[in-house]
C-alpha cells in the first residue's frame, strides 16, 4: 500500500484482532474520535478519548504496511486506532474535497509558519520580540544563557524542597529546562562545566530521599548523564582523562542507592566514539554484581553483567564486525540473528536459526520472516504452524489461517485446538471458534472466562439465535464488574442488565437476573439506584 488514501474497511479488519477491532467500532460510532489530521500522504494523525486524550499516528512503512502507535499503554494496534481508522475511512471522501477546495481557492493565503515569519523579522525586531518574550517566561532564560556555576546552584535548591509524587512532573519541567540550556550553549562545553554537572550529578542523585519518585526521573537522569559524557569527550580527553572519568562513573553508580545505575552509566554511552573507547571501558567499568546459583547453590560476585550495555557501543559507533564477534561470544542470539538481517545476510541469518538446537520462539519468528523474504513458503508455513502450536498466539494462528488454504487450515486447525485442550488454553479455543464463526462452540469454552470485552462481542454474535447463552456470558459479567468496586463497575453492571433486556424478548432471564442481584447485593445502594431503574 503506497497511500493512507487507499486504506479500505478489509484492511482495518485484517489488521486488529476481532476483539480488538469490536471495541475499536463501539469508539468510533460513540463519536470518540475528536479530531483528524492527514499530515501527508503516508500519515494520518488523530485524538481519541478513552480513559484520557491519546494521540493516534496511522503511518505506510516502507514495506507499504500500515503501522499504529498510539500513546495509550498499548502503544500500537489497539481500539483507539482502530476508531480513528474507522473515521477516516468514512469520511475520507469529503475530507479530500475540503482538503482541495482549501488549496484551490485563490481567496485563501497559505499560512505562514512561525520560522517563515521569524526569517522576515531583522535583528532588532528578534532582539526586542526575545526580551519581552523571557520577561514573561523568565524559566526560559537558560535556554538562551546559563552560567555554568548557576547550575549547581539551581540543581541543589531545586533538591533543598520535597516533592510529592503528584509534583514530581514539575520538578522535572525545571530540570529539564536545564539540561536543555546546556545543550543549547556549547560554547561552555569545557572542562570546568564537566566539573559543574559533576557537583550537580552527586545532587541528582544523593537528593533522591527530598523525591517521592514513581520512576518518572529515570527518563531525565538518562538523558542528563548521555549529556554530561558527549560534553566529557568533545573536550578531547587523554586517555589517562578517560579512566578517570570511567572510574568516576563507576563510583557514582557503586553508590547509586535508588536504582538509576543504568541512567548514569549512560555517560560512558555519550563519551564513547570509538573502538579504543570500548576497550577501556570494558578494561575499567567492572561493577560488581552480586549472584545466586539455584542449581549449584553458589554465590558470589559477577563482572559480566553489561554485556548488553557493550553491544549497544558497539551498535553506536557502526562496528558490525566487533558487535557479531561480541554477540556470538556471548550468547547474544537474538541480537546477533538482528544485527545478520539489518545487514542483509539473509542466508546466514538463516543458517543460524538451522543451528539453534533449543526451541526458541523469537528465534522461530525471525526463521519464518526469513523464509518468507527468501520465497521459501512452504517451509515458512511449516514453521509458521509449529510456532503456532508452541505458543498458541492468535494473531499468528490468524495469520496462519490467512496464509493457508481451505484444506490445509482445517488441518492445522484441529491440531492446534488438540494442542489447546491439552493445556487448557479455553480462550484461544474459544476465539478460534469465533473467527470461524461458530459461536455456539465459541461459547463452550468460553464460560469461565473473565475477559469482559471478548465476552460481549461473543454475546452480540449469540443474542439472535441463542440469547439464552448470551445472557448467561452477560449475566457472569455481571457479576464479575459488580465485586470489582464501585463507581464506573456498578454503571458497567447496569448497561450489561439493560443488554440483557433487550436480548431478552420473554422478560423471563432479565426478571430472574435483575432479581438475583437486587437479592445479593441489595445493601450496595448506590448499585441498586442504578439496577432498580432498569
Amino acid at each position: 500500500m503506497d497511500s493512507i488514501n487507499n486504506i479500505k474497511i478489509e484492511d482495518i479488519e485484517g489488521l486488529f484482532d476481532s476483539e480488538i477491532f469490536g471495541r475499536g467500532e463501539e469508539y468510533f460510532n460513540e463519536g470518540l474520535v475528536k479530531d483528524m489530521e492527514l499530515i501527508d500522504d503516508k500519515t494520518l494523525i488523530g485524538t481519541v478519548i478513552g480513559n484520557n486524550k491519546y494521540k493516534v499516528t496511522i503511518s505506510i512503512d516502507s514495506d507499504g504496511e500500515i503501522a499504529c502507535d498510539c500513546t495509550c499503554p498499548c502503544d500500537f494496534s489497539c481500539k483507539h486506532a482502530v476508531a480513528l481508522l474507522l473515521r477516516w475511512v468514512n469520511e475520507k471522501n469529503n475530507y479530500k474535497k475540503e482538503s482541495s477546495n482549501s488549496v484551490s481557492s485563490k481567496s485563501l493565503e497559505k499560512e505562514e509558519t512561525i520560522t517563515e515569519i521569524l526569517q522576515k523579522k531583522n535583528k532588532e525586531e528578534l532582539i526586542d520580540l526575545v526580551t519581552n518574550f523571557l520577561s514573561k517566561e523568565p524559566k526560559l532564560k537558560s535556554l538562551i544563557t546559563i552560567r555554568k556555576n548557576e547550575i549547581y546552584k539551581k540543581v541543589k535548591n531545586l533538591f533543598s524542597d520535597f516533592w510529592e509524587w503528584n509534583e514530581v512532573q514539575a520538578l522535572i519541567e525545571e530540570l529539564e529546562l536545564i539540561l536543555e540550556g546546556i545543550k543549547k550553549n556549547k560554547s561552555l562545553w569545557n572542562k570546568d562545566l564537566i566539573e559543574e554537572m559533576d557537583k550537580t550529578s552527586k545532587v541528582l542523585i544523593n537528593g533522591q530521599d527530598n523525591v517521592h519518585d514513581e520512576n518518572e526521573l529515570s527518563s531525565f537522569l538518562n538523558d542528563w548523564f548521555e549529556v554530561f559524557g558527549e560534553i566529557f569527550t568533545s573536550t578531547k580527553p587523554t586517555t589517562e582523562e578517560k579512566k578517570n572519568f570511567i572510574d568516576k562513573i563507576k563510583k557514582l553508580v557503586e553508590k547509586d542507592e535508588y536504582g538509576f545505575n543504568n541512567d548514569i552509566e549512560r555517560a560512558l554511552y555519550g563519551m564513547c566514539r570509538t573502538k579504543e573507547d570500548i576497550e577501556l571501558i570494558k578494561e575499567n567499568y567492572k561493577i560488581k554484581d552480586w549472584y545466586y546459583d539455584e542449581k549449584t547453590g553458589k554465590e558470589g560476585y559477577d563482572y559480566e553483567g553489561h554485556n548488553d550495555f557493550y553491544l549497544e557501543l558497539y551498535e553506536k559507533i557502526g562496528a558490525d564486525k566487533e558487535y557479531l564477534n561480541f554477540a556470538k561470544e556471548k550468547g547474544f542470539s537474538i541480537e546477533y540473528l538482528n544485527k545478520l538481517i539489518s545487514l542483509g545476510k539473509l542466508k546466514e541469518a538463516l543458517e543460524e536459526c538451522n543451528k539453534q538446537k533449543k526451541y526458541n520462539d523469537e528465534i522461530e519468528e525471525r526463521k519464518y520472516n526469513l523464509l518468507k523474504k527468501l520465497n521459501k513458503n512452504k517451509e515458512a508455513q511449516e514453521v509458521l504452524f509449529k510456532l503456532t502450536k508452541y505458543t498458541c498466539s492468535l494473531d499468528l494462528i490468524l495469520k496462519l489461517k490467512k496464509e493457508s488454504s481451505s484444506k490445509e487450515w482445517e488441518k492445522f486447525k484441529k491440531e492446534i485446538i488438540e494442542e489447546a485442550k491439552k493445556t487448557k488454553i479455553n480462550e484461544i479455543i474459544s476465539k478460534i471458534y469465533y473467527h470461524e464463526e461458530d459461536y455456539l462452540n465459541a461459547y463452550e469454552y468460553a464460560k469461565n472466562l473473565t475477559n469482559s470485552e471478548y465476552m460481549e462481542l461473543l454475546a452480540k454474535k449469540l443474542s439472535e439465535e441463542y440469547p439464552d447463552k448470551a445472557c448467561s456470558l452477560l449475566r457472569k459479567l455481571i457479576f464479575q464488574w459488580i465485586l470489582s468496586g464501585s463507581g464506573y463497575p456498578y454503571k458497567k453492571a447496569g448497561k450489561l442488565l439493560e443488554e440483557i433486556k433487550i436480548i431478552d424478548n420473554s422478560g423471563s432471564i432479565f426478571k430472574k437476573i435483575k432479581n438475583e442481584v437486587i437479592n445479593e447485593h441489595k445493601k450496595k445502594y448506590s448499585l441498586m439506584n442504578i439496577i432498580e431503574k432498569i
